[in-house]
């Protein structure tokens, strides 16, 4: 699209003056013009404001056959873009099949902070740990009795952990297949 300092000026109604100390200036606008400038420019609303996008999906790291995920590699360490069905989206790349998942795939989960740790309950999750590690495994409820959920692994080969607090879950939404 092209257009000059003066065309969008008369589209918005205001002079291409003030478009031009909009530019060179980084005068904040109000949030009255949003709405026109980017329809006006075709894009989102989100994209004109200088803020992290919900898009950018940050890369944990790679998980091993064991369900756990390694901090320290990634292949993507600004992350990746993709609309995905979640207000705090995470990921992690498989390097082995753990459960129904295939090495290779990207996990996509909504992260829920520890007051909201029920919206996995039923689910496979990544799952923060009080002692700092993360893990993929099936989030449940504890038994009655004891503990207030159990977490445990998707294929059934490690034992399930039992504990009364969580740091974080985060339910896989997404499973991103590269071929």
């Amino acid at each position: 699209m092209s257009l000059t300092q003066t065309d969008l000026a008369n589209r918005l109604g205001t002079t291409a003056a003030t478009i031009s100390r909009l530019e060179t200036q980084g005068i904040k606008i109000s949030a009255d013009w949003l709405v026109p400038l980017s329809e006006i420019l075709q894009v989102r609303m989100a994209d004109l404001i200088d803020e992290p996008s919900p898009e950018r999906i940050e890369m944990l790291g790679d998980i091993d056959t064991g369900g756990h995920i390694s901090l320290q590699s990634t292949a993507i360490p600004d992350g990746i873009v993709i609309r995905v069905p979640a207000n705090k989206p995470i990921a992690a790349k498989l390097s082995r099949d753990y459960g129904q998942f295939r090495a290779g795939e990207l996990l996509i989960g909504d992260r829920f902070d520890a007051s909201q740790l029920d919206q996995g309950l039923e689910r496979d999750c990544f799952v923060g740990l009080k002692d700092g590690s993360i893990v993929l495994r099936r989030l449940l409820p504890g038994p009655r009795s004891g503990k207030r959920f159990c977490v445990a692994p998707i294929h059934g080969r490690s034992p399930a952990k039992y504990v009364d607090r969580l740091s974080w879950c985060a339910p896989i939404v997404m499973a991103v297949r590269y071929f």
